[in-house]
């Protein structure tokens, strides 16, 4: 009860004790005259003749003396107090004005369980509104229509609009014209008391699409539903993230190579556990995914797989470096197969993220067999190739022998003969004898081409003196036929007596390059240098013509096909180095072999 103005004379007439709720009358100087028995049953500290100051907390009591302390009218707004009188808060109402005697009626109220819940209500209030305006979600209140009432900022973040133009929207104007039905349907669930959820996409401010998760949750007042909450969550980055996986996971398993990732510790046994695999190891190994995760890679290898190759990996590993390799691995019904592994590391994202190794496994155990068939199918047509040689050089050398040996002859004979006639028949003319003359000299020169022709064919030097006097013959025709400035330089272990098809192989090798110089080059000098030792046969070419580029296609001729095909017969080593404008430099190294003719 409040004791107001108007009741004050009406109160000094009626006795203390009959007036409702707990009161009490104060003189000036602050003691209690007079009490009812509710005022007395509040607390035993209020009696009669005790100043009602000591009764209070220390905090309160200059506040009252300030009102005791007054005469008159109190201000409207200071006739109530809130006091602590021992352990209970109460709010002491004073009359505005005095009784004639300057005493003041006060009115006690316990208000300790009011204020109690009046704190409880604002914590929960502030509960509430840190869920509403902190939740890292977009949330949003509704009315009955659906139309947007209230919001936090990650709304106005998820659509763009600020809230001063989003309260005039309706929800569904928000939503794509697509999703506006699940929109509405799920409205409607809330408002029926349902809460429910749907996917929908959200048309931005910036005219961008948002996949969101919208959950609406009816708000309930006395049971009745008065509007909805509702929660978007942003999850397009999500969507597109799982719609990456599935594609990637949809890709990963219809690729035939095994894909495994591994963590990376420990690379002793038992080794870095395999954290993912693909379908593809059941295809290559017989195993399936669910029997390999957990396990390590050691699973796969067996008695021949290449222990050197296991340490280059484990080096490369510890480096933490990309590697590839080829060796031996094993199925599961033991059975072992050519494997190529490429091993990449997975740096780890962040301070606290980890790290992995990824390896990417191809079956190469068919290409592994086809490249056998063609090495030995290559290396029968060399085997061809290099016998039809000899048969070549061998019919070069017999055409040789036959055009110096018996045409040589036959011409020489002839030439002997022409001569005798001019020196011995007197009866010839003039004119005849000089006929004859001029017979002789074409004589000569046939005899000369036909030395010519049979030491291009097989010069005798080269069987005779082996490979070091033929090229120097070759070399010193060459510069005197073709005008060029032509050195020869030998590092022989044994006066370069080298006779086998070596030697021969060398004098085709060095009489084709001087053929390319002589047509492509355009050089106007050219060193050659060979040396000789116990196991191997050198031989250098370098000119200093326009040169090419190796890499480009149109400078693999026959002529170059042919000394590489040369080369590899005798399982030697060529060397072409060139540029355009510098030239070109060839390099053949061939093991000696035998010093016979094969």
């Amino acid at each position: 009860m409040n004791v107001q103005e108007d009741d004050v004379g009406s109160y000094s007439q009626v006795p203390i004790g009959a007036l409702p709720g707990a009161v009490l009358r104060i003189a000036p100087d602050g003691r209690i005259l007079d009490l009812n028995k509710s005022a007395a049953r509040l607390d035993a500290c209020l009696e009669v003749g005790i100043p009602l100051i000591e009764c209070l907390g220390e905090a309160d009591q200059p506040e009252l003396g300030w009102r005791l302390g007054g005469s008159g009218t109190l201000p409207e707004t200071d006739h109530e107090l809130e006091v602590r009188i021992s352990d209970r808060l109460y709010r002491l109402t004073f009359a505005r004005t005095t009784c004639p005697d300057g005493s003041r009626f006060v009115q006690l109220a316990d208000i300790t369980d009011y204020r109690q819940l009046s704190e409880r209500v604002a914590v929960n209030e502030q509960r509430f509104r840190s869920l509403f305006s902190q939740n890292p979600y977009a949330v949003c209140s509704m009315d009955l229509e659906g139309r947007l009432v209230e919001m936090n900022h990650c709304t106005e973040e998820l659509t763009g609009y600020p809230e001063s133009q989003l309260c005039e929207y309706h929800w569904e104007n928000l939503v794509d014209q697509r999703d506006r039905e699940a929109a509405r349907e799920c409205l409607e669930a809330a408002l029926s008391g349902i809460p429910c959820s749907y996917r929908c996409r959200v048309q931005r401010h910036s005219g961008r699409t948002a996949l969101v998760q919208v959950t609406y949750i009816p708000i309930l007042v006395n049971g009745e539903v008065t509007g909805v909450f509702g929660v978007a969550r942003d999850k397009t980055e999500r969507y597109r993230l799982e719609e990456s996986r599935r594609l990637l996971q949809a890709c990963m398993s219809q690729i035939h190579d095994v894909i495994i990732i591994t963590e990376t510790d420990p690379l002793d046994p038992p080794g870095p556990r395999i954290v993912y695999v693909n379908e593809g190891v059941e295809r290559m190994t017989g195993y399936r995914p669910d029997e390999v995760l957990g396990q390590t890679p050691r699973i796969f290898q067996g008695p021949d797989t290449d222990r050197a190759a296991l340490k280059r990996i484990r080096a490369a590993l510890e480096r933490r470096e990309p590697i590839k390799e080829v060796l031996v691995n094993y199925c599961k019904d033991g059975v072992p197969f050519w494997n190529e592994i490429e091993i990449v590391p997975i740096p780890a994202s962040g301070e606290n993220g980890r790290a992995y190794f990824a390896a990417v496994q191809r079956d190469i155990t068919e290409t592994k067999r086809r490249e056998a068939e063609l090495r030995h199918s290559q290396e029968e047509l060399r085997q061809l190739s290099r016998a039809q040689e000899g048969v070549l050089e061998q019919e070069r050398r017999r055409l040789a022998r036959d055009l110096h040996d018996e045409l040589g002859q036959t011409l020489t004979a002839l030439k002997l003969n022409l001569g005798l006639a001019v020196d011995q028949v007197e009866e010839l003319s003039r004119e005849h004898r000089k006929h004859l003359v001029n017979t002789i000299e074409s004589v000569d020169d046939a005899v000369e081409k036909v030395r010519e022709i049979s030491a291009n064919l097989r010069p005798p030097m080269l069987d005779d003196l082996g490979f070091e006097a033929a090229a120097e013959w070759l070399l010193s025709k060459w510069a005197e036929r073709e005008g060029l400035d032509v050195s020869w330089h030998t590092e022989s272990a044994e006066n370069g007596s080298l006779q086998s098809e070596v030697a021969t192989a060398l004098y085709r090798i060095l009489q084709e390059c001087m053929t390319n110089i002589s047509r492509h080059s355009r050089a106007t000098s050219v060193r050659v240098r060979y040396r000789e030792t116990e196991t191997t046969a050198n031989l250098e070419i370098r000119d200093n013509g326009v040169g090419f580029d190796p890499a480009a296609s149109g400078h693999q001729g026959s002529g170059l096909l042919g000394i590489r095909e040369r080369v590899a017969m005798l399982g030697g080593e060529l060397t072409v180095e060139s540029a355009s404008g510098r030239g070109v430099r060839i390099l053949i190294n061939l093991p000696r072999g035998s010093r016979t003719d094969d």
